[in-house]
């Protein structure tokens, strides 16, 4: 305190108290660092996401800016599509058994992460009277995929649809998993096979590997291995990788299973086939299909 403010203090009337200071005006607020920086990054998430190139910067640089700005859409959808990308590499297949369980979690808290993300999103799009970003409910979708929860996908899929966020045959090939998950195998085959009819041809090995997934778990076993056959040049390509981030760990090693079989590996196909029964998500027709399908790779 100054020596003149003090004078003035111990003259003023009996009872008086200083003003508090006037709030900051509307051009201090938007000028404000955090303010003007969220808003900033907005912009460059709603150019990431159209692009769908968030990757680009960096695995946990989106992650960081939600840390930031949670009350910007844009950049919680970009730090979810991001997230939804990160699958944990599986350990050598002789010790994956005991490993299901760490890997099931790290991949729930992931996608749970995601989810977290959308949903705020979406509430704080709803709060200013707005659409949520493009690409949120595709991203809720896919989220919900992760989580075995397939309702909840094909709900958000619903939306998507409506709002046209994406082209048909990926509203197709996810709501396909998503009803494989729920157990509707018909329904998943058809809309599988559309898929694949409706799919560019970049990404027909993402959409042939979904339907071989369902034709296996629909009884066809000698068509998913024609379908895995044709594919085997393209088995490390950027769109199975892709697959392997969609699905829950359990159908992820399924899938790796039959694809191994097509491979003529029946000791890989054997060890992911373990790696499977080890998951609490199969049913019981679902794991005396797969305690055949290793007695059918035992030597003779």
């Amino acid at each position: 305190m100054s020596f003149v403010t003090a004078i003035w203090l111990m003259l003023a009337p009996a009872g008086w108290q200083p003003r508090p200071p006037d709030p900051p005006t509307v051009w201090a607020e938007a000028g404000s660092r955090p303010w003007g920086q969220c808003r900033e990054l907005e912009r460059t998430a709603e150019l990431a996401v159209a692009k769908q190139s968030v990757g680009a910067d960096g695995p946990n640089l989106w992650a960081e800016r939600a840390r930031l700005c949670p009350g910007a859409p844009a950049v919680l959808v970009a730090a979810a599509m991001l997230e939804l990308t990160q699958v944990p590499s599986l350990p050598p297949l002789s010790e994956l058994a005991g490993e299901v369980g760490a890997l099931a979690e790290t991949q729930r808290q992931s996608r749970k992460r995601a989810a977290q993300w959308l949903a705020a999103a979406r509430n704080e799009a709803n709060r200013r009277g707005q659409a949520p970003p493009p690409m949120t409910w595709v991203m809720t979708a896919i989220a919900a995929i992760g989580l075995g929860e397939p309702a909840a996908a094909r709900a958000a899929l619903a939306q998507a649809e409506t709002r046209a966020e994406v082209e048909g045959h990926r509203i197709d090939r996810l709501a396909s998993v998503a009803a494989l998950l729920a157990g509707d195998l018909a329904l998943a085959l058809e809309l599988a096979h559309r898929a694949r009819e409706r799919a560019a041809s970049r990404e027909q090995v993402r959409t042939t590997l979904i339907l071989s997934l369902v034709y296996d778990r629909s009884g066809a076993a000698d068509a998913a291995q024609r379908e895995l056959a044709l594919l085997r040049p393209l088995a490390s390509s950027a769109e199975r990788m892709a697959v392997d981030a969609l699905l829950p760990l359990h159908e992820r090693l399924y899938l790796a299973a039959i694809e191994q079989i097509a491979l003529k590996n029946p000791a890989n196909a054997g060890l992911l086939f373990k790696g499977y029964l080890a998951c609490p998500e199969p049913e019981e027709a679902e794991r005396r299909l797969v305690e055949r399908r290793l007695a059918e790779l035992r030597p003779i």
